[in-house]
């Protein structure tokens, strides 16, 4: 027993001394604070990612027509983001990310009103992963969409928010409404993987 706790003092003094020098010598261990996420330099989106939906599409920068529609890109399965809209990465402003619903089947956002508040969206760009955290979802009808075009759209506010816009309710011949997705910016995922 004696043995035993002479090698257990002997073990703290080691632990304390070697504690002393870190201190000393100026060794910080982290904290345990780092949430896992950092800054992202702004950059241009080239792929969208929403895991719980199975969802990954490419992305095209469009624009806003003539007739102040913004028109996902003809491909179904892309989906396109209004190059007048935040970039990945900003601190202001929102970035807007619209695409396809086909009331058979095949659209890049299909699925897209089934999403769940806390879902993770990753938007990838040519500076790294930007990922988002699902805040609320909303269905507006073609008329409310129009009164709330500034909360939706609008760049003078969204702390760098992304939003994601399809279409919703099918009606037989067109859709009624539109699905809105509004995420919270979280930061970079700081990879995991050595290299």
């Amino acid at each position: 027993m004696e043995v035993l706790t002479a090698r257990l003092r002997a073990l703290t003094s080691a632990l304390g001394v070697l504690a002393l020098g870190m201190v000393l010598l100026g060794i910080v261990l982290p904290s345990g604070d780092d949430d896992g996420y950092t800054s992202l330099d702004p950059a241009a989106p080239v792929r969208l990612s929403v895991p719980s939906l199975d969802i990954r599409a490419p992305v095209n920068a469009i624009e806003v027509g003539e007739d102040r529609v913004l028109d996902p890109p003809a491909d179904v399965l892309d989906v396109g983001w209004w190059d007048g809209s935040a970039l990945p990465g900003q601190d202001t402003g929102r970035t807007v990310i619209a695409g396809h619903t086909v009331h058979t089947g095949g659209g890049s956002l299909d699925r897209l009103a089934d999403v769940r508040r806390g879902a993770v969206i990753d938007v990838l760009t040519r500076n790294g992963t930007m990922r988002y955290e699902v805040r609320r979802t909303k269905v507006y009808d073609k008329h409310q969409l129009a009164r709330n075009a500034a909360t939706v759209f609008g760049q003078d506010a969204g702390d760098g928010r992304l939003v994601l816009v399809s279409c919703a309710d099918w009606d037989g011949s067109a859709y009624d409404s539109n699905v809105v997705v509004y995420a919270d910016p979280v930061g970079s995922p700081v990879s995991t993987s050595a290299t």
